[in-house]
């Protein structure tokens, strides 16, 4: 790891100490926060089919905010349905997967822990498909290197390994178009750290997008690109 980015880890930890020691009560709120519909779209404003969609990788798409990171992964098999979720703020149900066979979730791309995240330059948060690792804990999973924590995609985004529980990454509600197999965002739940994150990342979010463009709600169309293609250095733990 660089000492660039040594140094933005420690400060951003530093931030949260700052931040967690107040009242969190509102970014915890397990319910649906409806946004705008967004439709999913390619890096030529074709809309996402989700007969074309890698299995292979995530996808990275920025909603609700046009700041805020989210993975789209079409995942091997039918998502759990009905999982029970535990925030801070209490218990919710996770409402699995969309499209044909049910595969295809969203999940923030903001690790649940300390709001790690993908940038164009690196990431150290990335999703693992099946056969791609010869640990089997690493596979069909989102891991964040920085501090070791595993979420299952497949479970709601739920932790699944560390000795200190997590909660889940927050959900990105998806609506699935039959007829035209195109996929639209609508909402989140579970446990968004959005608020947070915008803090903790401030300056950062500014070069990366401009000031005050990263808390813009996204609307019309977010552009879908694959997180390969997305990040220049992927983390491997």
């Amino acid at each position: 790891m660089d000492r660039r980015r040594l140094i933005k880890i420690c400060s951003v930890t530093a931030a949260l100490a700052g931040i967690q020691g107040g009242s969190l009560g509102s970014a915890y709120a397990a319910e649906l926060k409806e946004y705008k519909r967004v439709k999913l779209v390619d890096d030529k404003g074709q809309a996402i089919k989700v007969k074309t969609m890698s299995t292979v990788d995530a996808y990275i798409f920025h909603y609700p905010f046009k700041g805020t990171p989210c993975f789209l992964i079409n995942l091997e098999n039918k998502a759990v349905t009905g999982e029970k979720l535990t925030t801070d703020n209490g218990e919710y149900a996770w409402e699995g997967g969309v499209g044909p066979e049910g595969r295809v979730v969203a999940l923030t791309a903001i690790c649940a822990h300390q709001l790690a995240y993908p940038t164009r330059e690196h990431t150290s948060i990335s999703y693992y498909p099946p056969g791609k690792n010869p640990d089997a804990q690493r596979s069909g999973v989102i891991v964040c290197c920085e501090h070791g924590r595993i979420f299952d995609p497949a479970h709601g985004g739920k932790m699944i390994a560390h000795n200190k529980v997590t909660q889940p990454l927050a959900s990105i509600r998806l609506e699935y178009d039959r007829g035209s197999d195109e996929l639209y965002a609508i909402g989140a739940y579970g446990a968004d750290r959005f608020d947070d994150f915008f803090k903790a990342y401030k300056q950062e979010l500014i070069e990366e997008f401009g000031p005050g463009v990263a808390k813009q709600e996204a609307a019309d169309s977010a552009t879908v690109v694959l997180l390969s293609k997305y990040s220049a250095i992927r983390d491997k733990c």
